[in-house]
Parts: C-alpha cells; sequence; structure tokens
C-alpha cells in the first residue's frame, strides 16, 4: 500500500475521533510548555545572576524532573485509554483484509501526526509565557526585573522536544506490542472485554491496609524534623502504593459486603447501584486512584508553599528579635579568645553613625553553646555513644552562668523575680525551642560529662536570643559560675577537639528604622567590616535584612513550582476525569437501554447511574483530604526544618486550599458530565 493511503486513513481517524485525541495533543502540548518553561529557568544564567539565585538552577531542575515523570505515567494512560476505545476499530480493518503491520503503519501515521502537533504547540506554549514565568519569579523574590526575558536557546529547544518525542515513541511500540499480541476477535471485542464481576484479591487487599496503615503511622508519630526529612518519602511511596492497593481490591470487598447485606442489597435504589458500582470500580479502579494521588499532590504543594511565603515576615521576625548580631574571635595560635561585647559595640555605633542610622537598644551575652545527645536524663557528647543514635536525640545547650543570667535581668522577666542562687552541682534549665509536639516531663537532674546535676529550678524565659531554626531540640542551662561553665568548655572541648565550640560574646543590635537599616546594610556591613583592623580577628555578622533576601528567594522559588507543579496535577486530574466520564458514557449506553427494558423508568435510571458516577467520582475527593488530613504533622516537622512554625497559618491556608480545590474539582465534574450524557443518550 501507499504511503499516502495510511497518512489519508491516520487523518481521517483522528479527525473522526477528535473528542478523544483533542484532548490528548492539548494535554501533551501543556506537559511540554511546563517542562521547558522550567527547564529554560534553571539554564537562564541571567536569571539566577540577577536573583542571586542559589536555589533557583536546583528547584526548577528538580521540577522539570518532576514534570518528565508525570508526563510519561499520563502520557500512557491517556495511550492506553486511547487504545481500549480503538480496539474494535482497529480489528474491523485486520477482518477487512489489512494485516496488523498495515495496521501498525496507520497507527505510526497517527502517532506522528499528534506528536508532532504536540511538540510544536508545547514549545509555542512554553516560549510565550517563559516571559509570564519570569516576571512572576521576579515578583515572588521582590527582584528586579530583568531585562530582556525573550530568551530562546537551542538547548533549551532541544531537549525538551527529544524528551517528549521519546515518549511519543515509546507509547507507539507499547500500542505495537498490545496489536500483535490480539486475535483479531478480542480486537473486535474491544471494550466488551471483562465484564465478569471482580473477585476480592486478598493479598492486594492486605498490603493496601499495611502500607497506607504504615504511612500513616509514619506521619503521625514522626517526633523530629530531621527524622521526617528521612521517613517523609518512604511514608509517600507507602501510601501511594496502598491507595492503589485499596482502590483496586479494597472498594471491591466494600461493596460485596454490602452486597452480603440482604436487608440493604435487596432494595430497588440499592442493588442496582451496588451492582453497578463493583463493575465501574473494577474497570476505572486505577484510574480513580490516580486522580486521589493527584489531588492530593495539589493540596499539599499548594498549601505548604503558600504558607511558607505568606509567613515570611512572622518567620524573620520570630527568629531575629533584633536587626543585626555579631561576635567575634582572635586567634593567637592555638589560643582563641572572643573579642568583648563592649569593642564590638562600639565597632557597631561607628558604623551605624557613619550611615545616619540610631541605634535603639544593644544586648550582650556571653554564652557556650554545645550539642549533645539528650538520653535518659544524660546530655552526652557524640564521643561518648557508640553506634548509632535518633535524630530526636540531638540537643543544641546554651550555657550562660547565674551572673551573665542577671545581667541579662532574665530574673526580672518572671512572675516570681528573686536570685537564682545556685550551688556548684545545682542548673536552672529552660527549653527555648522543642521540635516535639510531646514533650515529656523536664528530669529532676541531668548528666553531663559524668556529673549529676541537680535542677533547682524549670525556667519559662531564657535571656539569650535565639535566631537559628527549629531543627533540633535547643535549652538553656543557667551554670553557678565560671568555674562551672568552663569545665564544661574543657570536657566539650576535650572531646570534639578542633570542632570544639567557643565562648561567643555575641550582641544584639536593635535600630530606630528598621527599613533605613535595611536600605544601607551593603554599607553598614562594608563599614562594621572595615572597624575590624588587625588580621587575626575573624567576626561574624547576621543582619536581618539579608536573612529575608534568602528566605524570599528560597520561599519565592518553592511558591512559584509549588503553582506550576500544582497546576500540572490538576490539568492531569481534569484530563483524567474527562476520559473517565467519556469511558463511563460508552459503556453506559447499553446499561440504560437494559435497565429501561427491565422496567426502570428513564428518570430513574439517570438518577441510579448519576448516583454511582458522583460516589465514584467524589471518593478521590475525600480519598485526597483524608491523606493530607493525616500528613499533616509530618508536613508541620518539614515547615519547621524550613523556619515556619506559624501552624495556624497552616492550617488556614490548607482548608482555603482544599476548598478551592473542591469548587474547581465540582466544576470540571458537572462540566464533563455534558458529555456523558451526551454519549449515553
Amino acid at each position: 500500500m501507499k504511503t499516502g493511503f495510511y497518512l489519508k486513513i491516520a487523518a481521517g481517524n483522528i479527525k473522526n475521533n477528535a473528542r478523544l485525541y483533542i484532548p490528548r495533543i492539548l494535554a501533551e502540548a501543556g506537559l511540554l510548555g511546563c517542562f521547558y518553561i522550567l527547564f529554560t529557568l534553571a539554564l537562564d544564567q541571567r536569571l539566577s545572576e540577577a536573583l542571586g539565585g542559589a536555589y533557583l538552577e536546583f528547584f526548577m531542575m528538580m521540577g522539570a524532573v518532576l514534570i518528565g515523570l508525570l508526563s510519561f505515567i499520563l502520557i500512557l494512560y491517556i495511550n492506553r485509554f486511547l487504545m481500549k476505545q480503538r480496539k474494535s476499530e482497529y480489528g474491523l480493518y485486520n477482518v477487512l483484509g489489512m494485516e496488523k503491520r498495515h495496521i501498525s503503519r496507520v497507527l505510526f501515521r497517527e502517532s506522528l501526526y499528534t506528536s508532532l502537533i504536540s511538540v510544536v504547540l508545547g514549545i509555542v506554549f512554553g516560549i510565550l509565557f517563559y516571559k509570564l514565568s519570569s516576571l512572576l519569579i521576579c515578583r515572588l523574590l521582590q527582584a528586579d526585573i530583568v531585562a530582556g526575558f525573550y530568551y530562546l536557546d537551542f538547548i533549551t529547544v532541544l531537549i525538551p522536544v527529544l524528551i517528549f518525542a521519546a515518549l511519543d515513541l515509546f507509547a507507539f511500540f507499547f500500542n505495537c506490542i498490545g496489536i500483535y499480541r490480539l486475535k483479531p476477535v478480542e480486537l473486535l471485542k474491544g471494550r466488551q472485554v471483562g465484564e465478569k464481576e471482580p473477585k476480592i484479591k486478598w493479598v492486594l487487599l492486605i498490603l493496601g491496609v499495611v502500607c497506607v496503615g504504615a504511612g500513616y503511622y509514619i506521619c503521625l508519630t514522626t517526633q523530629s524534623p530531621l527524622e521526617a526529612l528521612m521517613l517523609f518519602f518512604a511514608a509517600a511511596l507507602l501510601i501511594i502504593a496502598g491507595t492503589y492497593f485499596l482502590f483496586i481490591t479494597g472498594t471491591t470487598f466494600v461493596l460485596k459486603c454490602l452486597k452480603k447485606n440482604k436487608k440493604y442489597y435487596y432494595n430497588k435504589k440499592n442493588m442496582s447501584a451496588i451492582s453497578g458500582l463493583l463493575f465501574r470500580m473494577k474497570h476505572n479502579a486505577v484510574g480513580l486512584a490516580s486522580i486521589a494521588l493527584l489531588a492530593t499532590g495539589v493540596l499539599i504543594m499548594i498549601s505548604t508553599t503558600v504558607s511558607l511565603y505568606s509567613g515570611v515576615d512572622d518567620t524573620i521576625n520570630e527568629h531575629y528579635p533584633s536587626q543585626l548580631y555579631m561576635s567575634a574571635l582572635r586567634e593567637n595560635g592555638d589560643e582563641i579568645t572572643p573579642i568583648p561585647s563592649d569593642q564590638l559595640e562600639e565597632i557597631v555605633r561607628e558604623a551605624a553613625d557613619k550611615n545616619g542610622l540610631t541605634i535603639e537598644s544593644v544586648t550582650s551575652e556571653q554564652s557556650l553553646t554545645v550539642s549533645y545527645l539528650l538520653r535518659d536524663g544524660k546530655l552526652l557528647t557524640k564521643t561518648e555513644v557508640s553506634g548509632g543514635y535518633k535524630p530526636e536525640e540531638l540537643t543544641n545547650v546554651i550555657y550562660i552562668t547565674e551572673e551573665t543570667y542577671e545581667l541579662l535581668e532574665g530574673q526580672k522577666v518572671t512572675t516570681d523575680p528573686h536570685k537564682l542562687g545556685l550551688k556548684e552541682d545545682e542548673i536552672a534549665f529552660c527549653r527555648i525551642l522543642s521540635t516535639s509536639y510531646q514533650v515529656g516531663e523536664t528530669p529532676t537532674a541531668l548528666t553531663i560529662n559524668a556529673k549529676e546535676y541537680q535542677i533547682k529550678e524549670q525556667l519559662a524565659y531564657f535571656p539569650v536570643e535565639v535566631n537559628t531554626g527549629t531543627i533540633v531540640d535547643t535549652v538553656g542551662i543557667v551554670v553557678a559560675n565560671d568555674a562551672v561553665l568552663n569545665e564544661l568548655y574543657q570536657a566539650q572541648k576535650k572531646a570534639y577537639g578542633e570542632f570544639a565550640s567557643e565562648y561567643a560574646d555575641r550582641i544584639g543590635v536593635s535600630f530606630s528604622d528598621e527599613s533605613a537599616a535595611a536600605a544601607v546594610g551593603t554599607e553598614l556591613e562594608h563599614d562594621i567590616s572595615a572597624g575590624f583592623k588587625d588580621t587575626d580577628i575573624t567576626y561574624d555578622l547576621d543582619t536581618k535584612w539579608n536573612s529575608k533576601k534568602n528566605v524570599l528567594e528560597m520561599y519565592g522559588t518553592f511558591l512559584f513550582l509549588g503553582i506550576l507543579l500544582g497546576f500540572v496535577c490538576l490539568f492531569s486530574t481534569v484530563l483524567i476525569i474527562y476520559y473517565k466520564q467519556i469511558s463511563e458514557g460508552y459503556e453506559d449506553r447499553g446499561r440504560f437501554q437494559i435497565m429501561e427494558k427491565i422496567g426502570m423508568e428513564p428518570g430513574e435510571v439517570k438518577k441510579t447511574i448519576g448516583s454511582q458516577l458522583r460516589l465514584q467520582m467524589f471518593l478521590p475527593l475525600i480519598t485526597a483530604a483524608i491523606h493530607t488530613a493525616f500528613a499533616f504533622p509530618i508536613l508541620l516537622k518539614l515547615l519547621n526544618i524550613l523556619m515556619l512554625s506559624n501552624t495556624g497559618l497552616f492550617v488556614l491556608c490548607s482548608i482555603i486550599t482544599f476548598a478551592l480545590f473542591a469548587i474547581v474539582y465540582t466544576s470540571v465534574y458537572f462540566l464533563t458530565s455534558k458529555t456523558y450524557y451526551k454519549i449515553v443518550h
């Protein structure tokens, strides 16, 4: 047969099945466009240089990889659906005299047409929307707009085209294998295959319950943010696998249990509904599970990234009570001594005067911060522990003397101001930051360096300002005098060697006009650096405005990625729902006729099947809500690592995200239902 003949048949097939092929073409074009945008953002050096994009390249590339994986799954799903709908058509070609190799040639031309249109549309979509994406990135990062966003590079076009062309080629070979393995009779049966009542697959049911249960258990019981970081993806994989298993066989188990209840089943309304759902769930379990997981992805990505970005100011204000923190050390051979607070204050005041800034207050503190493992009432250095340790055992301890405590007026903040009056074997204890939401009782004594200290007093307030994230537990301990503190210092020095902590004389500076200080931040930092004339001094300068810039850069990148990936997941969800409605329409066309023939009124038939469809289509939304609710505790721990501790904000964002998604999901259902009823009637 001539090539033109195959091309003509392929073009006619696409035109006649436009209802199926147009969404497929638009889906691939949309996925390719999103992939192009993320891939180009990752490689566009102008953006990373202009924005100081420490996070941009990595997270955009990671997002591109995720979209690539999702595209692979979605294209195979759509491809499988199209083949199922058109098997009878290909079978007819075979009966009329076309060999399977001829059918494959027609199929190749169809794939070539759809792939070419999809790729061209996708690249055009990506190029057109790249400028908008770039502007959005700049807006989110609160950066100046970079000129010349019409960025076009051969590599950024070629790589997406090759990847998606390879996906289409893989799908074509997959179809050819399916056609060559089937007999003409099976091809003609097409959609009529698999109409036996489904059986309960007990192995899958047990695996589903175990996987989902284990995933939920990890989410609910993980206490440490570091542990959450390690276990989150394990929990996600368990829940994903369990969701597929339970949709495949768990729904069948529930429906068969209802069917065994004779009083419930032998009811005019329930009988047809349960019987219909048994067959529907058999055909659509995998698709519905995919919708549930995609919906969960949308809810989690949007709610977490919006929470992070919305809470930037709260996060910075919480971790930076003062606008500038500084400490310095003098190195003289092996001897390291801290620079006194009054010298640090003098340097900062001189720099502030040069830049026209007024200092409102200065706090100074001398402290020693040491990392331990808290185990059975003992603070152990890592060298004292053989084997591994749990992340929740990690504890940072900030030591100060009672004299420093009184100089910082810590006792005046309490409800009962008084002197501590500590002896050398006594300490005062304060839990500053806790990563665990189930904090146990504070012990009455702590063993440090094999010496037991009685906890004389529990402090509700610790006067040393902590401006670090809540990755590990942080406690404050007040000791009796310098001798005790030096003993603790020497012990950790012996344990950790060159990695041991040093005393810190740190000052915290608050300016009268915070925005003015941020405006001249670079000049102020330069003048402070110039104030250290000795080369043997190293200093650490931590400013609120620089941290806010870094946090905005990270959170803005997260939000952009969350919005784009959320859009892709939502788009994929809509597409699967659309194809499911078409599939249901073709399958229910015969069911409508059968129900009417056995005496059911047309309105009653429509009501029965409509109730089945609603229950089936809204089950994924309910599942997504349950998954998100169980994931909430572990997500809070992960947000703690990113310095967000505002639980109320996360709850609010999660509720709003779910409400908006539910509205969109319901709207999509009713819009696609029109296509369903057109096919049925």
